[in-house]
């Protein structure tokens, strides 16, 4: 595999692996904050998962749920810290072009969003939709920020400085 590749795979893991724990941070300190266990959220969403009907008054979270959802929640950061990786990796080989590779992040984003929305519709009674968009919205900021920050510390092809 071409160095660039392996460059881009680590990039989008080490972003995957900040937007997994962007979210989950979140959510564990908006439950605290609420008076909640820290894994409630991911409790209820691991639930809903595994086929079951979350109850919003259940104080104790399942492990098999929390583990369900955790792994589920894991594999999807880093697909997604991957693709973001990949837009990054196509923008360096076609500068002028920027603004198409930023719009498709935009609109992936508010297409998770969106999609997240109409997922959890249905647990609104336990999960509010504002958390999630918000968590989602904290996630995507730090995997920028990740990505920002990886691109710019690496040297400039055409000399040794950083691109900054």
């Amino acid at each position: 595999m071409k160095p660039v590749h392996w460059r881009v795979l680590k990039d989008g893991f080490l972003a995957g692996v900040a937007l997994y724990l962007t979210v989950a941070v979140f959510f564990a300190v908006v439950n605290i904050f609420v008076g909640r266990s820290p894994l409630h959220t991911a409790h209820v969403l691991g639930e809903a998962l595994l086929g079951g009907t979350p109850d919003p008054l259940d104080p104790a979270p399942s492990g098999p749920a929390v583990a369900a959802f955790n792994g589920v929640h894991l594999a999807g950061s880093l697909v997604l810290g991957i693709a973001a990786a990949m837009l990054v990796g196509a923008i360096e080989r076609a500068r002028d072009a920027w603004y198409v590779f930023f719009f498709i992040f935009v609109a992936g984003s508010i297409v998770m969003i969106l999609g997240l929305g109409i997922l959890v519709a249905e647990l609104s009674h336990v999960l509010a939709w504002h958390s999630v968009a918000t968590g989602h919205l904290a996630g995507a900021a730090v995997t920028t920020a990740v990505l920002w920050w990886l691109n710019a510390m690496r040297p400039d092809p055409e000399g040794d400085v950083p691109n900054r």
